[in-house]
């Protein structure tokens, strides 16, 4: 990736951030310091532990007459506030967390001089496809049907919706991340996976695929994207397209523990997904859904070619590397 040219003055810069506290938030917080950003975090709790030299102000996305008391100008807004969570029962809470909550900070933001604005989407708005071979582009959206079964997709779907529309009136650029690993998933949002296969003696392995990006390459593509990227953009943050298969077998390699990996055909999709239904209802697994466990007979293979054109944006990890690098976050954590 070709390096920003920071002047003195951009060294100054002043940077607004949600989300701060999240696994790709509490990253990107620690390196807009080190490139000499002053940064002012949203924060709704007073135990926030978020990195050195960060000044934390306290509000709700929510409650947008929080946001307002906010005083401030501040050059560069990312916006990474989110909820995680594809459960049905949860459509509404997840449409006001991602959706409202992203035009209440579009909207109270117009108070603070933004220059620029970063909104951090999801690459699942893109949808999926039955064929390994078709890469999904920037430009499409997840068809309806898969919408409508899919609350998370659909919520991180309003507030790219609403960034893209904001982008009318002022510079707005949203990026779409797929799958992220790396260090400081303290939630075990992709590490639930790795934490499954070291631990466990027998694995199913579902006949799709997916993206697979490293959290620090995509820290980079954030803030790349707030210097170098078009209004109205909206660029996929993505690493590798790998096979189900792949990513287990690299998973268990780089942790040293290889359990039993048992194949699960595609004429199976209807009974596992039965079967999710019945075992998330008991586990209370956010991520135990008949979709979620459906979509991993698909393929959530993406291009990210608009970011290596526009934002001259190259990952760095491999998906091995970013796997070693949460394995040895996770131990020295104390989370597996």
């Amino acid at each position: 990736m070709a390096p920003l040219d920071w002047n003195e003055n951009e060294a100054s810069m002043k940077a607004f951030v949600t989300g701060a506290t999240g696994f790709i938030g509490r990253r990107l917080v620690g390196r807009l310091i080190e490139t000499g950003f002053e940064v002012t975090a949203l924060v709704r709790r007073e135990a926030h532990d978020l990195p050195p030299g960060v000044f934390p102000v306290h509000g709700d996305v929510l409650l947008p007459a929080s946001l307002k008391r906010i005083e401030g100008k501040f050059d560069r807004l990312y916006h990474l506030a989110s909820l995680i969570h594809f459960d049905p029962a949860h459509r509404e809470e997840l449409l006001r967390v991602n959706g409202e909550g992203t035009s209440n900070v579009l909207a109270a933001s117009r108070n603070w001089d933004v220059e620029r604005t970063v909104v951090v989407g999801s690459a699942c708005t893109l949808g999926l496809s039955h064929s390994a071979s078709v890469l999904l582009p920037a430009d499409s959206t997840a068809p309806e049907t898969l919408i409508r079964t899919n609350p998370y997709l659909e919520s991180k779907l309003a507030a790219e919706t609403a960034a893209l529309c904001e982008s009318t009136l002022r510079h707005v650029v949203v990026v779409s991340p797929s799958t992220v690993f790396g260090p400081g998933d303290h939630s075990l949002n992709s590490g639930s996976l790795i934490r499954k296969i070291a631990l466990s003696p027998v694995v199913p392995v579902p006949p799709g695929g997916s993206n697979v990006v490293d959290v620090d390459d995509v820290v980079e593509g954030i803030i790349v994207a707030g210097e170098r990227g078009r209004s109205g953009g909206r660029y996929v943050l993505g690493g590798e397209n790998l096979r189900f298969v792949e990513i287990f077998k690299t998973v268990a390699d780089v942790v040293g523990h290889r359990p039993i990996m048992v194949p699960v055909p595609s004429l199976f999709r209807r009974l596992t997904e039965q079967a999710a239904s019945v075992a998330g209802h008991f586990s209370k697994d956010r991520f135990l859904t008949p979709r979620m466990v459906g979509d991993l007979f698909d393929y959530k293979f993406y291009s990210s070619e608009l970011s290596r054109r526009d934002l001259g944006w190259i990952p760095r990890y491999s998906f091995r590397e970013s796997v070693g690098r949460a394995w040895k976050f996770y131990r020295a954590a104390g989370l597996i």
